[in-house]
């Protein structure tokens, strides 16, 4: 059991280093509250984490990988171009619940079918111990997404809000378009 868990939190944790959700967890302390941030982002990975270990098999054989990852990544480039094209300048705290949605419904649609949810799922089945690869899978989320908040929040959001904002919808469109590429397989 303590096998699996291991095994889960290295591939989790060298996987998602420098990753989607990290970087949008990073782009996202900066104009909400960190908790919030931190706390979104662990509440979609613990429902991706459960889904991969309880019904993952379900999923990949229902839903095409390169239909989520298309969705995926036309969600990354539209919150891109709104953040973009968006009137004002992105304030860098806003009150409310605003930053737990938000990350939470960006991470779950980016990370839908990602590279560790599959792994969750082949780890389940080969090491037999679904709790004990959701528990490492989830510490190595926790441990890789605090270091990104910590990051955005304490550097990243000294910068100026219109580079934030700038900085913001180039990252979501580069997302984005990568998912597209490298995730759904489709070529422009």
């Amino acid at each position: 059991m303590l096998a699996a868990a291991t095994a889960a939190f290295l591939a989790v944790f060298i996987a998602e280093f420098g990753d989607k959700s990290q970087l949008v967890c990073l782009t996202m302390a900066c104009r909400y509250p960190p908790l919030q941030v931190l706390a979104g982002a662990m509440a979609a990975m613990a429902v991706l984490f459960g889904l991969a270990v309880g019904v993952g098999s379900f999923i990949a054989e229902a839903i095409p990988h390169s239909l989520v990852a298309l969705c995926s990544g036309l969600f990354f480039i539209v919150v891109g171009l709104y953040t973009y094209f968006r009137g004002k300048e992105l304030r860098t705290e806003n009150v409310g619940k605003t930053g737990f949605f938000q990350t939470l419904g960006i991470i779950f649609l980016a990370e839908l079918g990602d590279k560790t949810q599959l792994a969750a799922v082949f780890l389940a089945a080969s090491f037999g111990y679904p709790l004990a690869v959701f528990t490492g899978a989830m510490l190595a989320m926790l441990v890789n997404h605090m270091l990104a908040v910590y990051l955005g929040r304490r550097f990243i959001s000294r910068l100026s809000p219109r580079v934030i904002k700038l900085g913001s919808a180039f990252l979501f469109i580069a997302i984005g378009l990568l998912i597209i590429v490298f995730e759904a397989g489709l070529l422009f």
